[in-house]
């Protein structure tokens, strides 16, 4: 009865490996045009990688540049607005300049002609 059982059960296992070793369903090209496609659509995977790192790259080249031209527009506005100031602080002394000149030129009025009989 033992035997029996183990000849049933290695009967079992003999067939499972037996259906898990048995050759692929389709012919040797079916099989080989899968693995075909299959390579195709890793290549195919494997290009867009690439074209993503080449974007990627140039959208970092571009980054960079773009943060170098604003940092050239920081120093210029700042160096506008310093000038701005500048011309401000020329412009305000100018106007209390001509000011007190024109107070002073009210302050010694221009005397008369005298007048001609």
């Amino acid at each position: 009865m033992k035997s029996l059982n183990f000849l049933f059960v290695a009967t079992i296992i003999t067939s499972l490996t037996a259906c898990s070793s048995a050759p692929e369903k389709g012919s040797f090209a079916e099989r080989l045009n899968l693995r075909g496609d299959q390579a195709k659509g890793i290549a195919k995977q494997w290009d867009e990688g690439q074209s993503l790192v080449t974007k990627g790259e140039k959208m970092k080249v571009t980054g960079q540049k773009t943060i170098e031209d604003g940092k050239s527009k920081i120093t210029k506005g700042e160096r506008m607005i310093v000038d701005g100031d500048a011309l401000i602080n020329k412009g305000k002394q100018m106007m209390t300049d001509s000011e007190s000149a024109y107070q002073n030129m009210r302050a010694t009025p221009i005397p008369l002609p005298a007048t001609q009989p």
